[in-house]
């Protein structure tokens, strides 16, 4: 069952210029900053992400991303990415996001990505925050 048929955060992107390669296709790795800019701004959505660094000290980082390409997305296309949440670990969140083109069914790509709450003085994980967990489980999946 695709994320589209799910609750999730979903933001709207529109290929650029900049982001493609001679074929006028995204190139690869450009999908990881589309993603990036989704969990991003879910995030935003959901806390303040500024308050919580100053607050605590504590930053989320990747540690994994894996990617599945299944079809290309191209100039001037305007792309869904839909974002949810997988886990809720002790220190880690395991999201799961998908790119579709905007009015259709097509799977563009797919990705599993992993964030680790990180203590910025030590630069180890920490647990994530109760009340954290609570505003996240808005996008947990079932």
């Amino acid at each position: 069952m695709s994320l589209k048929e799910k609750t999730t955060y979903i933001n709207k992107l529109k290929v650029r210029y900049s982001e493609v390669d001679r074929q006028n296709i995204v190139y690869n790795s450009h999908y990881l900053t589309y993603y990036d800019i989704s969990l991003s701004e879910m995030l935003d959505s959901l806390f303040d992400q500024e308050e919580y660094i100053k607050e605590t000290n504590n930053e989320f980082h990747t540690v994994a991303a894996q990617l599945n390409f299944k079809n290309p997305a191209r100039l001037n296309d305007e792309v869904n990415v839909f974002t949810a949440i997988k886990k809720i670990g002790n220190s880690s969140i395991t999201f799961t996001q998908e790119i579709y083109r905007d009015g259709s069914d097509e799977l563009i790509n797919e990705a599993e990505i992993i964030w680790v709450n990180t203590n910025q003085d030590e630069m180890k994980p920490t647990s994530i925050p109760e009340d954290l967990k609570n505003k996240f489980s808005k996008y947990l999946l079932d």
